[in-house]
């Protein structure tokens, strides 16, 4: 061993043995776009998507696909410089212009696995539950579908209730982020009053418009559903309870087994993460608000009394559970104040008179009658 390579092995052990030098700079990772051979970009493909978070086996379930084509040309190509959304047919089945060809980054027509998977990041003992054809999608473009399936019944090696996850797989080997949902035993609706729109302050003889939601947290259709706002002594819906007329049919509310209605993506839609799932300005498919048609007058006695819904009133439905109290979203009616008449809507047929008072110089403003107070001219 030479005396300078015994120096270069002590400084060597030296170096390890320190423990204040700065770890090396790792390299920014780099994604280049993809070309083909002769240079020209080629599609590519991301898959997404929403699903109804409650399933039953062998109940209806729906899946929304999002499929984005985030490929795009970054060399000219004469021939495709017309949006594909300005090509039509013409009479004998050829393109218009007639020099028209789709662009190198344009996607085909693709086909669409939708699985049943126990873990959320593997499909090792994944089931298919459906399939669904992807239109052909431009560059830079995205499409969004829904895709209605019917579960399978209970199939081995899969419990009867739990949490599993829904993978959407591209024909390309695109696989979607994992989508929970969770199984329960029956397919029944679960239908809950999520909201009840009400004066503040309620006294005996006020008369109203109520507005109130339903929601179904249930895996199955309702069909259709009565609602009653219900008077009580109690915060119970008994024999004491008095029903007040009319009872609201509501249509049928669709289960959570439908995939929740979001954002609609259209076509160049530009999209920041999951900006297009946060809309909660829009409702899901699994609530129904309502207002009543006509004003309700309230019971003028007991002084004080509760007012709330009552969800199929009549026992019509078969449902999974019912909660505990019935009447639901429970407001304080009185105590009633003397010396004040009952409040609450009040109409009244326009007057052909003027709605506001005559200025000053004495002309009429407002919603008059020309007949009988004619404009100067």
């Amino acid at each position: 061993m030479l005396p300078w390579e015994t120096l270069r092995a002590r400084d060597d052990r030296r170096a390890r043995r320190r423990t204040d030098l700065a770890a090396l700079e790792q390299l920014e990772g780099r994604q280049l776009l993809s070309y083909s051979s002769l240079g020209y970009s080629l599609p590519e493909l991301q898959i997404s998507g929403l699903a109804g978070p409650v399933a039953s086996w062998g109940g209806s379930y729906q899946v929304t696909v999002v499929l984005q084509n985030t490929g795009a040309s970054t060399i000219i190509e004469p021939l495709s410089l017309v949006p594909a959304s300005e090509v039509a047919v013409g009479p004998d089945g050829s393109l218009v212009p007639p020099y028209y060809v789709p662009s190198s980054a344009d996607a085909a027509a693709s086909q669409i696995g939708i699985y049943l998977a126990p873990r959320p990041h593997s499909l090792a003992g994944a089931i298919e539950i459906g399939t669904a054809t992807a239109q052909a999608l431009s560059q830079n473009d995205i499409e969004r579908f829904n895709v209605s399936l019917t579960l399978p019944q209970q199939p081995a090696g899969f419990r009867s209730t739990g949490v599993y996850y829904i993978r959407l797989v591209e024909s390309s080997i695109d696989v979607s982020a994992p989508i929970p949902v969770r199984f329960i035993s029956q397919a029944l609706p679960q239908l809950r009053a999520t909201a009840l729109d009400l004066p503040d302050e309620l006294q005996p003889g006020d008369t109203v418009v109520p507005t109130f939601q339903i929601t179904n947290l249930g895996t199955a259709n309702s069909g259709p559903v009565q609602v009653a706002l219900v008077a009580s002594v109690t915060p119970d819906f008994n024999l004491g309870s008095s029903i007040l007329k009319p009872i609201y049919n509501l249509v049928g509310i669709p289960g959570q087994s439908s995939a929740p209605v979001k954002n609609s993506a259209h076509h160049h839609a530009r999209l920041y993460g999951s900006t297009i799932y946060n809309n909660n300005v829009t409702p899901a498919q699994n609530v129904v608000t309502f207002t009543a048609p006509t004003p309700v007058t309230l019971p003028t006695s007991p002084s004080t009394y509760y007012l709330g819904l009552v969800i199929d009133p009549n026992n019509l439905l078969t449902q999974l559970s019912l909660p505990a109290n019935r009447l639901e979203l429970i407001r304080t009616v009185g105590p009633a104040t003397s010396g004040l008449p009952p409040a609450g809507v009040v109409s009244t047929p326009l007057s052909p008179l003027p709605q506001f008072p005559n200025p000053p110089d004495g002309v009429p403003i407002g919603n008059v009658n020309p007949a009988t107070y004619p404009f100067p001219t």
